[in-house]
């Protein structure tokens, strides 16, 4: 007798654990999108060759990269 107490008591267990799991969300807003990631803004900027200090010093052409807006979320 126990033993079948022992068996009903773990189904009832087992259904009421699987009632009241949470439910499982995809990562998506209340509005139905998940946010996305934005692109930054940057800026690409040429200096060209350069002697320095009188001759002495020989800058190569480069160019300077400039974040002006970082990456961001959507909302």
């Amino acid at each position: 007798m126990r033993f079948t107490h022992f068996i009903l008591y773990c189904i009832c267990l087992s259904l009421a654990a699987c009632s009241t799991a949470p439910k499982k969300t995809d990562g998506k807003t209340p509005e139905g999108l998940p946010p996305r990631l934005l692109a930054p803004s940057v800026r690409k900027t040429w200096i060209p060759p350069a002697l320095k200090d009188g001759g002495q010093e020989w800058e190569e052409g480069h160019y300077i990269y400039r974040i002006e807006r970082g990456t961001s979320w959507s909302r």
